[in-house]
């Protein structure tokens, strides 16, 4: 499991939006960094990998800001002859 809910700010986001976050050329608020635009494909990807191998992904709104992601795969089959 990776969770990326370190002490790291943003944000405060609504349920409502967080809700569309994983849809394609979605993006949250307004970045701060004018250098970096981003269309919106990463949490998108993310979801369509995490589905493929049947795991879940998670996203909640943290209190003070930001986002926390939760990405949880199932465990690999042994594999024969090993």
């Amino acid at each position: 499991m990776f969770n990326s809910s370190e002490n790291r700010s943003g944000d405060k986001l609504t349920p409502e939006l967080v809700s569309t976050l994983t849809e394609p050329f979605q993006r949250g608020t307004e970045r701060i960094r004018g250098d970096h635009a981003g269309v919106g494909l990463g949490l998108a990807i993310v979801k369509s990998i995490t589905e493929a191998h049947d795991g879940t992904l998670t996203l909640t709104p943290r209190a003070r800001g930001g986002l926390c992601v939760t990405v949880r795969l199932p465990a690999a089959p042994p594999r024969a002859g090993r």
